[in-house]
């Protein structure tokens, strides 16, 4: 195929219809693929050009990462990431094959994500107050489980034990599926776990939530308890998914799919549909996106100093 019939419309006197693979780095079914799925078709009209969605698992995310950054930097290929992974893992894995800020120019963010601290419906913890009694008092409760080693949700769960000076030790899983399947059963006491992956079970009376990260309530839980509410003042974190394109985009094929990117963000359709799914809503700005990157990069180097973890 000719370079212009592969690119399209995204460079200069190219006259074939534009076509852009989004790159998601996790399976079918995940967080980041539902959201994917629901930005594309918008992010499509808006772009003038063919959004085709391409799962990429591998690595916790960074297969995808790894191949728009060594991808041509045309715009035929955009990354959706997670915020960890360019704000966390250049603190945790000593041979990272990228650069957040020099292989990658930001787009905008699309969506972030509460986290919650959920309990198993058989946990006899109904409130923060309650919990930290309980993990005083009966130490066999005192575990949580996470969807990852070396996450925001592990780190989150750090950060609380350290606040609530107790013992409360930390079980990763390989995802969320079943990390969510041992919540549910009663296997696991406590979980730091994604809003979006678990609203329909609360909602169903299936697990508790006892608080939310962020600096205030979700528009999902307006009943539950922000960290800060409850004296948690450094439980604030929550995760992220961005756009990115690789360094050395043309600057007009950047402004290009940053217009479009914040035009799919304010769409009624598109927030509609991530927030039925348990997802807070962005701006879609790259200014935002990139204060949020400095900003947490330097966060997340000092917690993950302290705290010492190192990634396989």
């Amino acid at each position: 195929m000719a370079v212009a019939s592969a690119l399209g419309g995204f460079l200069p006197g190219a006259r074939a219809e534009a076509v852009a693979r989004l790159l998601v780095g996790f399976p079918p079914g995940a967080t980041g693929d539902r959201i994917a799925r629901a930005v594309a078709p918008v992010l499509a009209t808006n772009l003038g050009a063919s959004v085709i969605v391409d799962n990429k698992a591998g690595a916790a995310g960074q297969l995808a990462i790894e191949l728009v950054k060594n991808a041509p930097a045309d715009g035929s290929q955009l990354l959706q990431t997670i915020g960890s992974s360019m704000v966390i893992y250049p603190h945790t894995y000593k041979a990272l094959r990228y650069r957040p800020f020099e292989d990658f120019v930001p787009v905008g963010t699309v969506a972030t994500v509460p986290i919650v601290l959920v309990a198993s419906t058989t946990t006899p913890a109904k409130t923060m107050a309650e919990a930290v009694a309980l993990l005083k008092r009966e130490k066999r409760y005192g575990f949580f489980g996470t969807p990852a080693a070396g996450s925001v949700f592990h780190f989150s769960g750090v950060l609380l034990q350290r606040a609530m000076q107790v013992s409360f030790d930390h079980v990763p899983y390989k995802g969320s599926a079943p990390l969510l399947q041992d919540v549910l059963s009663g296997q696991v006491p406590f979980g730091f776990m994604a809003q979006s992956d678990i609203l329909e079970h609360y909602r169903a009376g299936k697990l508790q939530i006892l608080a939310v990260t962020g600096t205030s309530r979700t528009s999902q839980l307006p009943e539950v308890p922000a960290f800060p509410e409850l004296g948690y003042n450094q439980i604030v974190n929550r995760e992220w998914f961005s756009y990115f394109l690789a360094a050395g985009t043309p600057a007009d094929t950047v402004a290009r799919f940053r217009s479009a990117v914040r035009k799919t963000v304010a769409s009624d359709e598109v927030r509609k549909k991530l927030l039925d799914a348990g997802l807070e809503m962005s701006d879609g700005d790259f200014t935002t996106l990139a204060a949020t990157m400095h900003k947490e990069h330097a966060q997340w180097q000092g917690i993950v100093k302290d705290i010492g973890f190192v990634a396989d």
